[in-house]
């Protein structure tokens, strides 16, 4: 995921490569979503097993590769930042705006139980979310682990961090998430931590996951992708991040989803990319996301945004 802070100002903490600790909390089917919203609320994370369906994870998996065959990338990335590049990955494939590239991604965006427990968890902040970032994450052989970071940090390191997040994500395995191919690492409580304070490698713990199991988490908890050490298996995975209706995304995805394509999306996936205004007045506030001083959805649909 994202990140924008640097030392030990609440987003990066210090090195650590070790990671022995207890792997993330996990949950199987019939799920138990109050004990799985609680254990996310008050550890930072839970994995879910089996919650997105395989099919969908291979029909994401096909179209995904389609495009990279027409659109080729590379691994690694060239932000102009040698820390910020270092902590992305020199062999990690990145790709954001995925709705608009990949359109199987909107099941996924729109998953019900993903999106209904992003709900719960950002309740307290907001009536409505909103999806930050859709980010294919593909980290490759004999890449070296991430920097253990808060996501929350993309925006404002020093934000209060409370009883509720006002950012959570779904990590969904895409192939095996295992030690050897870099599951993500994952502190348990570290959300409740000082932004000073710096793992300990029996704290750092590994979301070990099968396509389709889904890694929870919220976005002040410390995590990080870790290390591949093989030869020849990638592993892949997608970052659905989510945040209170009323702050800025990460990532633009109006411009990932222009109005052209947004005609044709179904109203549940243009909310959550923004095309509904937030509405806050029955807590005595306002809206914000308006278009012209109205509805932006009504607007899309009647033909107002080209």
């Amino acid at each position: 995921m994202n990140s924008t802070a640097t030392g030990k100002r609440g987003n990066f903490a210090a090195a650590v490569d070790a990671d022995s600790g207890p792997d993330a909390t996990a949950f199987e089917a019939p799920y138990d979503w109050p004990a799985i919203d609680e254990c996310v609320r008050t550890q930072g994370a839970a994995v879910v097993r089996g919650l997105v369906d395989r099919a969908l994870v291979d029909a994401f998996n096909r179209e995904l590769d389609e495009w990279l065959e027409n659109n080729p990338r590379t691994v690694g990335s060239d932000t102009g930042s040698g820390i910020y590049d270092l902590f992305l990955g020199r062999r990690t494939l990145r790709v954001h705006g995925v709705p608009g590239k990949v359109r199987a991604s909107h099941d996924l965006i729109t998953h019900p139980e993903i999106v209904a427990c992003m709900r719960r968890l950002l309740a307290p902040w907001s009536n409505e979310i909103l999806l930050s970032v859709a980010e294919l994450i593909q980290i490759g052989p004999r890449e070296a682990a991430q920097m253990i970071h808060r996501d929350t940090g993309s925006w404002w390191p020093h934000l209060p961090r409370q009883e509720h997040p006002w950012n959570a994500s779904a990590m969904v395995a895409l192939t095996p998430f295992t030690p050897e191919t870099g599951a993500t690492r994952v502190v348990p409580g570290s959300c409740h931590w000082p932004l000073d304070q710096s793992p300990r490698g029996d704290q750092i713990g590994r979301a070990v996951m099968e396509p389709g199991d889904a890694l929870l988490f919220r976005g002040d908890v410390l995590h990080g992708g870790g290390a591949n050490r093989t030869t020849d298996r990638s592993r892949r995975g997608i970052a659905l991040s989510y945040c209170a209706g009323w702050l800025r995304p990460v990532d633009n995805n109006m411009l990932a989803v222009p109005p052209s394509m947004a005609a044709e999306c179904s109203d549940e996936l243009l909310g959550l990319l923004g095309y509904v205004a937030h509405d806050a007045t029955r807590q005595g506030g306002g809206l914000v996301g308006m278009y012209d001083n109205g509805d932006p959805l009504k607007a899309l649909r009647g033909g107002l945004l080209g």
